[in-house]
């Protein structure tokens, strides 16, 4: 467990790298004091962020090692956690956690992305903040060593914000399991997807299962895997309450 370390004031002030607000964030939210301020200033730096700056440096090479440690962490952690599962489940478990999805949500539970350095406009950066959540655990491994880092990760990001049941529900794959169950019956369904003319100047799609011609669900979603996922569920759904 980490422990709360006093801030010491020296009558020199020190000049800092990191703006003040996001030194307060590692502190309550990741119980971290920097030595090294050069490593968190990068964490937090996308690669846009030299357009519009001096900065000559980015967090890819700390997303990198970023991406090394977490998926250690996470390893260690589901493989103490599940002592009577095998190889196969805790791989699947350990994907699931470390997904560009996930890390994203984990960076958004510690309002991460407020402090992350980028060019803004018109430019839409789908991974930003799970690329700086891992930039930033790269920084901490850098700064604090392995030991510490992981004490951090699992005391601040697995045990308030990992909700293993949840990710287990979210990533079922709906379609595949109606597939299967339809296959032992001895029947087919096939899916019938396109665009969503409801929704007009957006990519958005509808998906009907089809079974012997006659539908029996549909869905919708922003991608056509999306859509026929929905569209399975509803299906599986009424199947368990019929």
């Amino acid at each position: 467990m980490l422990k709360n370390t006093m801030i010491r004031f020296f009558i020199k002030k020190r000049t800092s790298l990191l703006p003040k607000s996001f030194t307060t964030f590692l502190n309550i939210k990741l119980g971290i004091i920097p030595k090294n301020e050069s490593y968190y200033l990068e964490a937090i730096t996308h690669s846009s962020y030299k357009n519009i700056s001096k900065e000559k440096t980015d967090n890819e090479r700390l997303e990198f090692l970023g991406d090394a440690f977490i998926s250690m962490v996470v390893a260690d952690y589901v493989f103490k956690k599940y002592p009577n599962q095998q190889e196969g489940y805790l791989t699947k478990l350990r994907s699931k956690i470390v997904s560009r999805e996930q890390l994203n949500k984990f960076g958004k539970a510690i309002e991460l992305e407020q402090h992350i350095l980028y060019q803004k406009g018109k430019n839409s950066y789908k991974s930003l903040v799970g690329n700086a959540f891992e930039s930033l655990f790269g920084a901490i491994l850098l700064d604090k060593g392995y030991e510490l880092a992981k004490d951090c990760f699992e005391q601040y990001i697995l045990t308030p914000h990992l909700d293993i049941k949840q990710i287990l529900i979210e990533n079922r794959d709906y379609k595949s399991e109606l597939l299967i169950h339809y296959q032992k019956l001895g029947e087919k369904v096939n899916f019938e997807t396109s665009n969503d003319p409801s929704k007009k100047g957006e990519t958005y799609f509808i998906s009907y299962v089809m079974l012997e011609g006659k539908k029996i669900g549909e869905g919708k979603g922003p991608s056509k895997k999306i859509a026929e996922m929905q569209a399975s569920k509803k299906v599986l759904n009424e199947l368990l309450s019929s």
